[in-house]
């Protein structure tokens, strides 16, 4: 009982002789507290605490564990009112990170920085104008700024902030890489000096300890407790952070983005498949994927479809650059047809991609039920 933010809940465990781990609580449908490992401990029953920020109006609080075998405990579920004084417009919080100058500079890249410092200001703008959040924070961390250690500090000191109601997006546009089932981030401090033509096995086990896993963004939002999470990744290969092993969304014992991103009702975007090239391009001065996602996507109502509304909800936005990212890719390859022959020519000489390549393609993940407050990002 009480007015306060906070209420303390307690959830009991006992009656299971296959063990108990994995403790899942969630408000609202989105997951606030996990007990990691066997919660039993060889007793019978014991009681787990912890204290969850409510919101005003109905609270459905569900907790359920796992056994020894992964199969799932039927839910327990209580509904708790929040008091109206806790009713609060939520403050949205981008973080966008572009790196075009590497410590090393064979790796620079040329549009990644426009390409976070537009999405935040166009993002940020949009916002201002819609007057849905109270206000909303940017942090742009740009070339020697986004190390991994900034990178990871951003994150940690919204994390500390943030509250149920708020909007959290993340954006990065650099280099990223596929690796044994695993995606990095790679930052501007990538640690290896040499050459990217003469790069050992040894040289990238370097660049991946020091780039940012999925296992490590995956630690960094399981925590964060914010009504929505967007997480953008312009890079290459970075498909991969969608793969899991298991292929089901739900009420799953399992690690990775995807599966985070069901229980917390997260959105995640990728700029491509896991072996695919994010391509940048002068002549647009951006990466495709920004490019839809910005100067189409925000700056003008071609997203607006499903209803067409006069507004352009999170998911037309993401749906939108999904599809649209192929065209544009192949309505560059088109363009000048000599160049084309002449791309199929160079590919047959030295075995590289041409003019015939997959277009690149985003992938989007959001869970498929439908929302009862869809959240709007523009009214162009």
């Amino acid at each position: 009982p009480g007015n306060g933010r906070e209420r303390l809940v307690t959830i009991n465990l006992s009656n299971a002789p296959a063990g108990a781990k994995d403790v899942r609580l969630f408000r609202n449908g989105a997951l606030v507290k996990v007990w990691r490992g066997d919660v039993l401990k060889g007793r019978k029953t014991t009681s787990l605490e912890t204290n969850v920020p409510i919101v005003a109006g109905n609270n459905r609080l569900t907790a359920y564990a796992y056994n020894f075998d992964d199969i799932k405990s039927r839910d327990s579920t209580i509904t708790i009112v929040g008091p109206p004084v806790l009713d609060r417009k939520g403050v949205s919080y981008i973080i966008a990170i572009g790196v075009n100058d590497y410590a090393n500079s064979e790796y620079n890249l040329n549009l990644a920085v426009a390409d976070a410092v537009d999405f935040a200001g166009e993002l940020k703008r949009q916002q201002a104008r819609i007057g849905t959040a109270d206000r909303v924070e940017t942090i742009v961390l740009q070339n020697q700024f986004a190390t991994k250690a900034n990178i990871l500090k951003a994150i940690a000191d919204v994390a500390a902030k943030i509250q149920p109601e708020d909007w959290l997006t993340i954006f990065f546009a650099g280099h990223g890489i596929a690796k044994q089932n695993r995606f990095y981030l790679i930052p501007h401090d990538l640690g290896y000096r040499g050459s990217r033509d003469e790069q050992t096995a040894a040289d990238l086990q370097t660049i991946l300890d020091h780039s940012i896993s999925d296992e490590e963004i995956y630690g960094a939002l399981e925590a964060i407790d914010a009504g929505h999470i967007l997480l953008v990744l312009d890079a290459c290969n970075s498909g991969q952070a969608l793969e899991t092993e298991e292929k089901r969304r739900g009420p799953m014992n399992s690690k990775g983005l995807a599966q985070l991103a069901y229980e917390k009702g997260m959105y995640i975007l990728t700029a491509a498949q896991s072996q695919q090239n994010a391509i940048e391009n002068e002549r647009l001065g951006h990466g495709y994927l920004t490019y839809a996602l910005v100067e189409e996507g925000l700056k003008t109502n071609v997203a607006d479809s499903l209803p067409k509304d006069g507004q352009v909800l999170l998911r037309e936005w993401l749906d939108y650059a999904t599809e649209r990212v192929p065209q544009i890719d192949q309505e560059e390859l088109d363009k000048d047809k000599n160049k084309k022959r002449q791309l199929e020519r160079d590919k047959k000489k030295a075995g590289g991609q041409g003019s015939d390549r997959i277009p690149q393609r985003p992938r989007v993940f959001y869970r498929r039920e439908a929302e009862a407050s869809p959240l709007v990002v523009a009214r162009p």
